[in-house]
This record gives structure tokens, sequence and C-alpha cells, in this order.
């Protein structure tokens, strides 16, 4: 009996010691990095970006799914996140929802962005443009190389 609380007592202190070490060893310097820049695709209401938010999200490596803090876009639609942790991220716009405040959508997302290869990044922009439109011309052009190669296999060769 002793001897099972020991070894329980020195795996506790072991996974306690590996715990505290990680962050360090993984070189992930908690709060080193900031990312900042401006988000073109916001909208101003009333001269000013009031339901707009920016916040950052780990899409890789430790922590991953992790998000920033939420900050508000400048009278400029400019944003900054400061004091983050070094990882790779995406940055997302928010559009807080109507008669729900607090409540928020995402608009788009920038990314992604290394701060463990470049601990500031200062020149992001939001600048997402109109996916959807994108998606329905790649699928016109798909729909019509289907039907062209498709169309082919009906004609009959001049052998025939």
């Amino acid at each position: 009996m002793r001897t099972r609380q020991i070894v329980a007592l020195g795996m506790a202190v072991t996974m306690a010691t590996v715990m505290t070490l990680q962050p360090a060893a993984a070189g992930n310097r908690q709060g080193a990095g900031s990312i900042s820049g401006i988000a073109k695709d916001a909208e101003k209401e009333n001269g000013r970006y009031d339901r707009y938010r920016v916040r950052g999200r780990i899409v890789a490596g430790a922590g991953q799914g992790n998000v920033t803090q939420v900050v508000p876009l400048e009278p400029d639609a400019k944003f900054a996140l400061p004091g983050i942790d070094l990882a790779k991220y995406e940055v997302e716009l928010l559009r807080e929802k109507k008669n729900k405040p607090g409540e928020y959508d995402i608009v788009c997302t920038e990314g992604d962005f290394d701060l463990t290869q470049q601990p500031n990044k200062t020149d992001v922009v939001i600048d997402c443009g109109n996916p959807a439109a994108w998606w329905l011309l790649a699928a016109a052009a798909a729909a019509i190389t289907a039907g062209v190669v498709a169309r082919g296999d009906d004609v009959a060769s001049p052998s025939r």
C-alpha cells in the first residue's frame, strides 16, 4: 500500500512539473506577440464602427481553437491585439447582432499569421471581399466544363 502512495505522489509531481514547463519548452512565451491592422470590410453606421469587433483565434499547435480578447475597432477602422501568445492565428471580424447586445456573428476571417516566426504582425488588412461570388463563379465554371466534356462523348468520330 505504501508503494502505491509513493508512486502516485511521484507521478503527480512529475505531471505538475511537465505542465508547468510545457509552455517554456514549446517556446510559446505568453503575451509576447501582437497583431494589428485595419478592417476594410467593416461598414460605418452613423459615422462609427460601434457594432464591429476583432479577435484572434489560434489555428494550429497548443491552444488550437482558443481566442484572444475581443477588441473594438478604432474610429479609423484600425485594431490591435496586444500581448497575445506566440502561436498561429486567424483574425476574425465580428459584427454585433441587431437587438442582441454582446452577441456577435463572424463577418469574415484573415490569416494565418504565424507569430512564432514574426511575433509582431502590424500590417493585417481584413478585406475578405465576397467569397460567395467566387464560389458561384467556380461552380459555374465546373458545370460548363462538365457539360463540354459530357457533350464530347456523344459525338461520333469521323471514322464512323
